[in-house]
């Protein structure tokens, strides 16, 4: 009985062995659960439905659970349908005996399904606001998703439930500016945290990779955080867009770039981005950038695309606030240059810092640059520039130094710019070599064998003044320094506050006087020394070309000079008197000075009804008449000069009394035709005395007609007319008789009558009659000899000699 009881003990147990090893490794496959299980799901959820085929079931011994396995399940929710691979669960052992089923965990795996349409199931079943972002973001993609999910109890879904996905192919528009297509990732999820492995995808037919992005939930909003990365490709507007940037101002056409850039930002219950924040690595590898319009007026030969190249860049937007900083090379012109910037635009308010090292560029010549040099090429060249550029609310601030050529030489440069609003500033030192400086009213010009270093600092407003606050020129042998120097938008002066000048002019003479406005257009001319010698050349040639316009405003002028070259070897003292300057010519003045032998020099100028009188009274004839070429080796002798000038055209006399010509190679020439050999040793020796001379002319432009030239001496008289046009040519006709012919001739007559026409025909003096012509340097003489001298001579001396 024993035996049989241990027998069947020992079959029982080998037969529940067996079932239990069959259970766990083969299972059972049914379908006889499938209703309870409906109606179990349908109870928990009215909306939720499942469509089940056969269930494998195989036991857990060890944890006294069931493992249940169907595969081609449906799941439909509220008439949305998911198709799943497989589903897995886990059933108490105890609630399988008592028909319960109550399951503790449940994974599945979906199959191939339509990104939208999964998102979609998902979001109806917890609706959680960042899956209806995602729904209505997604517009294509295939997606396999496995999931676990624990229930308690009471079987509600815990929330250390884990979903892993994969998506292929996706298409998301976030937004109207964030759109991104091809979209390929990995997708882990754990307690409401959403993490992305090996992402990759398109936006702005930029291919971009990720090794990871995170979402998860932050109070209210959602919390976006990950890195993305590059490799080379075309910078886009999409992309701009994106950095907060404007594409239409930055003029981009083509830009190959890479990059590496991490980002976080939140999106709020309505759907808005906030706290946005990236960083990015990027490196330019070619860009081209259209030219700005601006660039047309100072860059004459600036390319129309200016290059761009190996940039390394590194860019930060947060809370509005963008930083790039980066450095690489640029051409504007034939080479590529260095330059380093940083750039920052804080909720609209655009700020730079750049530094450029520019090897060589071309500027346009500008206009305000002509009165100091007058050799100014047309392109000013500069080379080795290293420039700061800074930009900050609207101030644009330009710092550099290199080279510059003006001229033929290269030179060094510093030079200062500030844009504020519509107002430029600007500072700026030259130290020239052998680039010329010359000021032409001062007659100065600069010695190329020394260093002069010009200053230049001043501002100008949009379409209106020029104000040079500080120019100076300073050298070891000369000091010229000007303040307040205020130019229309035509380059005409409008005031100059002070002008101190301590320099040697071309002729080698050296001025030091002091100029200061004492009120609006009065100036005061204090000084030891100036040389007038031009002033005066200028004045009594009516030079044209010294009538131009260069101030806007009459001006009044009071001069106390101590000393005053009127030449380059006579000097008068103790200068005195007032100029009054309308229309740009001399309107009105009155001067007196003594000379250094106590004799006075008086200057005049009085300007009624459009006709201007000049009047120049000098005891020291000299400096003034050798300024006519065609007179020359005067000596000594007192000077008036008096004309009047309407419409451009003067009528003047000029009388000399009591000096000396010697050493006048024309009229020696001319006399040795006429044998008058014992004159021609007078002049060629120490000279001819002249005790009266008297040149009525006129003026018109370049042209000086002389109408009659007489003079009278001892030794010789002469009467001629003719012209002189400018420097060019002159031509003059008269008679020449030694004087002690006329005075013999005179006494020896007892009427007057007999000596004009001669007792018979063929009688009368001896004279001779003369034509010289030609160019100044070239000039051609003939003469005549006469027996009558013409009427006018004769009237003309006895005249004198009535006078005297």
């Amino acid at each position: 009985m024993k035996k049989n009881i241990l027998k069947f003990l020992l079959l029982f147990t080998s037969l529940f062995v067996l079932l239990i090893f069959y259970l766990s490794v083969i299972g059972l496959n049914t379908e006889k659960f499938n209703n309870q299980i409906k109606d179990k799901v349908s109870k928990r959820n009215d909306n939720l439905k499942i469509e089940l085929k056969k269930i494998k079931l195989t036991l857990d011994p060890f944890n006294f659970k069931i493992n249940a396995k169907t595969i081609g399940t449906n799941v439909v929710f509220k008439g949305k349908n998911l198709e799943l691979e497989y589903i897995k669960t886990q059933i108490s052992l105890i609630s399988f005996i008592k028909n319960r089923f109550v399951s503790s965990s449940v994974k599945f795996s979906t199959k191939s399904v339509l990104l939208k349409k999964l998102i979609a199931f998902v979001r109806i079943t917890t609706n959680k606001p960042e899956l209806f972002i995602l729904e209505k973001s997604i517009k294509k993609g295939q997606a396999i998703v496995d999931a676990e999910i624990n229930f308690d109890e009471n079987g509600k879904i815990m929330q250390n439930y884990k979903i892993n996905g994969i998506l292929k192919d996706g298409k998301i528009e976030l937004f109207k500016n964030y759109n991104f297509e091809k979209i390929n990732f990995d997708l882990f999820i754990n307690n409401d945290i959403l993490n992305f492995k090996d992402i990759s995808f398109t936006t702005g037919k930029t291919n971009f990779t990720s090794n990871n992005l995170k979402i998860s939930k932050n109070k209210k909003d959602l919390h976006f955080e990950g890195e993305v990365q590059n490799k080379r490709s075309t910078l886009n507007k999409e992309l701009l867009n994106l950095l907060k940037l404007n594409s239409k101002n930055l003029n981009l056409l083509i830009t190959d770039y890479s990059s590496k850039n991490k980002f976080s930002f939140n999106i709020d219950n309505k759907y808005k981005i906030k706290n946005l924040i990236i960083e990015s690595d990027i490196q330019i590898i070619d860009s081209e950038y259209q030219k700005p319009n601006l660039f047309n007026v100072y860059f004459p030969e600036i390319n129309d695309l200016i290059y761009i190249k190996n940039h390394k860049i590194k860019a930060t937007y947060k809370k509005d606030n963008l930083t790039v900083e980066g450095f690489g090379k640029i051409k504007l012109d034939k080479e590529f240059d260095k330059i380093e910037y940083k750039f920052t635009n804080n909720k609209g308010d655009l700020n730079l810092v750049s530094n450029i090292t520019l090897s060589e560029l071309k500027l346009k010549k500008q206009e305000f640059l002509k009165p100091f040099f007058p050799k100014l090429n047309e392109i000013i060249n500069l080379k080795n520039q290293k420039i700061e550029i800074n930009y900050h609310k609207d101030d644009l601030t330009i710092k550099g130094l290199g080279e510059i050529k003006l001229e033929k030489n290269f030179d060094n440069l510093n030079y200062y710019f500030l844009k504020k609003g519509n107002k430029f500033y600007f500072d700026t030192q030259i130290n020239l070599n052998k680039t010329s400086v010359e000021i032409d009213f001062l007659n100065f010009k600069k010695n190329d064998k020394l260093e002069t270093e010009l200053k230049i600092t001043g501002d100008y407003i949009n379409d209106n003044n020029l104000n040079f606050k500080k120019i100076s020129i300073l050298d070891q042998d000369n000091k010229i320094i000007l303040k307040n120097l205020l130019l229309n938008k035509n380059n005409k002066i409008i005031t100059i506050d002070e002008l101190d000048l301590n320099y040697f002019d071309t002729e080698n003479k050296k001025n030091q006087f002091l100029i200061l406005r004492k009120k609006k257009n009065d100036y005061q001319i204090n000084g030891l020394t100036y040389n007038a010698n031009k002033l005066i050349n200028n004045l009594l040639k009516n030079k044209s070309k010294n009538n131009s316009k260069i101030f806007t405003n009459d001006i009044n002028l009071n001069l106390n000079l101590r000393e005053v070259y009127i030449d380059e070897s006579n000097l008068i003292n103790n200068l005195k008197g007032h100029l009054k300057i309308k229309n740009n010519k001399v309107h009105d003045s009155n001067i007196l000075a003594n000379s250094n032998n106590e004799k006075i020099l008086t200057f005049s100028i009085k300007t009624d009804n459009n006709e201007r009188v000049t009047t120049l009274y000098s005891s020291n004839a000299k400096p003034f008449v050798k300024r006519y070429k065609f007179i020359k080796g005067f000596d000594g002798g007192d000077l008036n000069f008096y004309s009047t000038k309407k419409d451009n055209i003067s009528d003047s006399v000029l009388k000399i009394d009591n000096f000396k010509v010697q050493e006048v190679p024309a009229l020696a020439k001319l006399l040795s035709l006429a044998s008058l050999q014992g004159v021609v040793d007078l002049l060629t020796g120490e000279g001819i005395r002249f005790t009266d001379f008297e040149m009525n002319f006129s003026n018109n432009n370049d042209l000086m007609t002389i109408n009659e030239l007489y003079a009278i001496g001892p030794s010789i008289s002469v009467l001629m007319d003719g012209y002189i046009q400018s420097d060019d040519l002159i031509s003059l006709r008269g008679t020449l008789v030694p004087a002690t012919t006329i005075n013999r001739t005179i006494a020896t007559i007892p009427l007057v009558g007999n000596l004009l026409i001669g007792k018979k025909v063929g009688e009368g003096v001896f004279g001779v009659s003369f034509k010289i012509k030609g160019p100044p340097k070239d000039l051609k003489t003939t003469v005549n000899p006469v027996k009558t001298l013409t009427p006018r001579f004769i009237t003309r001396t006895l005249e004198k000699i009535k006078k005297n």
